[in-house]
């Protein structure tokens, strides 16, 4: 059993160096000399078998040599020596090791196996392990990594699985004004990834905010376990690269076709409270908003700017952020109507125009915010602005600038603020001093919505309710014949369900589906029919596929008589027409509705792709022979599946206005598909095995509904 508390990479007692060496320019030079300079007050032991002293320290020829007991050890040696240094490690005692060496799973061969018995080596000891093939560890005490430079110290916490990525954005990072609680390279992430520490950071006092910098996620079901805990206490950003393992499957059902490779990541993030960034300039703008800037209570926003044109271009960021406009009281208006030049624009966005000085940006900037003293401005609807500046001659931004500043600090605390100084030359002085006082501000606007939209998102997700607290609805159904269905599939070498299977099991999680049932008999035949009434036969057989081309199907079987005739002659059909050495199961009858009777139609597809990390993701959309022209979808996580997330799943798509009733027509039985999707998820949850679910089409009735194309596909 691993241990579970990792904080002695963040505060331990001693260090060694395994692989410390005397000589600039090696890697075992680097690591000791940066835990040096760090300033690092614990106890520190080289470790080479080469050297008896190393920067004034008592160099050790192995662990096992050193007298006091060693909480974490740096490996800085060949890949080839990594195993036999890890066990010495082990019997010390040692509580941690993180592994800078490469040449393990990342070179494949020997290096997989290699890495294999390294993994093995750290549950027989209890070791907990980051890296190999890693940058090092960056914490508030001690530089442990090989990066040429360590980065400011501050409030946010940097996770990265790559080590080059590591260095690049602590290099960027440079030029702003905050700086890191720590910075963690994964590398391979043998024992140890992101989740571990987000689990760690998410309770540490010295962060406020985790980045993070990801190309997989390897424990799906621990991530939707630990995060939204997580997300609750801190913001999480995470900047994910790379195509999931979902997208390299063959695809063969319309659900998988339809998902893309990235949609699982997509749909678990947003489950989680994670706001994703889509480039390292949203994974720096969104963690420097959340660092220094309150979360609005309302998706309520004022634009004021000194320039009609980029005012119309924030308010066109606005909405393709879904950013709502404040709606100012009357005695705002007229306040701002009295105080302002006519030519200005009152409304929101608020035009102050050109020759805007320092002054007049204070006046409109207290006004939303109801600031101006000795004045009753009715309700303040306003929770943030973003303040634009474009250099004019009037202007002054760098004295607007400190204006902006003065407000935020002394007037506000748990309003918004961002600013978009637009220019190069004479706005440069402004912007800096803006950032360095923790007032975000951006070169263009629609950079400055994008940074507010992270912050109503995360208003929302706080908002809502946990998701350890949300439960999925669970019906009575019949898992056992479920169970027993699969098996017989699996033992007659299929993994594709025949249409006379998934009827049952539907029947068994109570989805109506045309009834059908297998005859083997023209005798059957003749009872089934009795029993469900007018019907379509087809032949049953894992190799004929287009049933049609084969004489396979007979349409308006209304008598037992009609059954048995009709048995004989598909039968007879099939070995004739069909492939060769067929297998022949039977014929199956199955309920004929007549769609000309009802009084509106409509078609839905509705299936399930298995992500190998995250579990089944859920499809609706609009069905019928254009479901993947239209490509009208959406997707839901199976996991925590609740009747919220099915209406909004069926709202995220066009054909919703469709259900609801166009043109005088009645609407769809809504509540109904609803139920139908709710029972699919409980199915696919309770048994993994379903590799693919696909209903196409759904036929939406005004009352009620028929899953009239059924396809699923198991593993084996």
């Amino acid at each position: 059993m691993a241990n579970s508390d990792i904080s002695f990479f963040f505060n331990p007692k001693s260090i060694a160096v395994v692989g410390a060496s005397a000589s600039e320019g090696k890697v075992g030079n680097t690591v000791l000399t940066n835990i040096i300079k760090s300033g690092y007050t614990g106890k520190i032991f080289p470790i080479n078998p080469k050297a008896h002293q190393i920067s004034d320290l008592t160099c050790y020829k192995s662990v096992l040599d050193v007298p006091e007991d060693i909480d974490i050890a740096i490996f800085v040696i060949p890949g080839k020596l990594v195993n036999k240094a890890a066990e010495e490690c082990g019997k010390k005692g040692v509580k941690g090791l993180i592994i800078i060496s490469a040449g393990f799973k990342e070179i494949g061969g020997e290096g997989v196996e290699r890495e294999e018995e390294l993994i093995s080596i750290s549950k027989k000891y209890n070791l907990r392990i980051l890296g190999p093939n890693c940058l090092g560890f960056i914490g508030l005490n001690y530089n442990g990594s090989f990066a040429a430079e360590a980065p400011k110290r501050g409030e946010i916490a940097m996770i990265s699985q790559s080590g080059a990525m590591l260095t690049a954005m602590m290099d960027y990072s440079m030029t702003f004004p905050f700086g890191f609680s720590c910075n963690i390279s994964l590398g391979n992430k043998a024992d140890l990834g992101a989740i571990d520490f987000i689990e760690y950071l998410a309770d540490d006092e010295n962060t406020k905010v985790i980045l993070c910098y990801l190309e997989s996620i390897k424990d799906g079901n621990r991530f939707l376990e630990i995060m939204p805990k997580a997300t609750r206490k801190k913001p999480i950003v995470i900047l994910k690269s790379g195509i999931s393992e979902a997208g390299a499957r063959a695809a063969s059902s319309h659900t998988g076709a339809l998902a893309g490779a990235d949609i699982a990541y997509q749909l678990v993030f947003e489950k989680c409270g994670v706001i994703r960034a889509n480039t390292i300039e949203d994974l720096f703008d969104y963690g420097e908003i959340f660092l220094y800037q309150p979360i609005p209570k309302e998706n309520s926003f004022a634009i004021i700017t000194n320039a009609g044109g980029p005012g119309i271009v924030a308010t066109d960021a606005f909405e393709r952020e879904k950013l709502k406009f404040s709606r100012f009281s009357e005695p705002i208006l007229h306040s701002l109507r009295a105080e302002l030049p006519l030519e200005a624009s009152i409304f929101n966005p608020i035009d102050i125009v050109g020759d805007a000085t320092p002054k007049r940006y204070e006046f409109t900037i207290k006004t939303v915010f109801g600031l101006n003293s000795g004045r009753n401005l009715g309700d303040i609807t306003t929770e943030g602005a973003l303040v634009i500046v474009t250099p004019q001659a009037q202007t002054k931004p760098t004295e607007v600038a400190r204006l902006i500043y003065d407000i935020s600090s002394n007037y506000l605390g748990t309003k918004t603020i961002v600013c978009s100084f637009i220019g190069g030359k004479n706005i440069s002085e402004g912007r800096e001093y803006l950032k360095q006082n923790h007032i975000p501000c951006y070169h263009f606007p629609d950079r400055a919505a994008h940074s507010l939209k992270t912050l109503t998102k995360r208003r929302n997700y706080l908002n809502s309710t946990p998701l350890e607290e949300l439960n999925a609805p669970s019906f009575k159904v019949k898992k056992e014949r479920v169970k027993e269905i699969f098996f017989n599939v699996r033992k007659d070498g299929r993994t594709v369900l025949l249409s006379y299977e998934t009827s049952e099991i539907f029947d068994c999680y109570g989805i109506k589906s045309p009834k059908s049932r297998l005859a083997k008999t023209p005798i059957q035949a003749m009872k089934l029919q009795a029993e469900i009434g007018k019907s379509v036969m087809k032949i049953v057989s894992p190799h004929i596929i287009h049933k049609t081309d084969v004489g396979g199907i007979l349409l308006n079987i209304e008598t037992e008589q009609d059954a048995f005739e009709a048995y004989v002659q598909i039968v007879n059909n099939a070995k004739r027409f069909g492939p060769q050495n067929a297998k022949i199961y039977g014929v199956e009858v199955q309920e004929m509705i007549d769609f000309k009777s009802l009084e509106k139609t409509n078609e839905i597809i509705f299936g399930m792709s298995q992500d190998p990390g995250f579990g089944p993701i859920l499809m609706f959309g609009t069905g019928g022979i254009y479901a993947n022209f239209m490509k009208d979808v959406s997707f839901s996580l199976a996991y925590k599946y609740t009747k919220e997330d099915a209406k909004q799943q069926i709202e995220n798509t066009k054909i919703y206005s469709l259900l609801q009733g166009v043109r005088g027509e009645p609407p769809s039985d809504i509540e109904a598909i609803i139920d139908v999707m709710l029972r699919i998820s409980q199915l696919v949850n309770d048994f993994p095995e379903i590799v693919e679910l696909d209903i196409n089409p759904l036929l939406a009735f005004v009352k009620g509904y028929s899953a009239v194309d059924i396809k699923i596909t198991i593993k084996r």
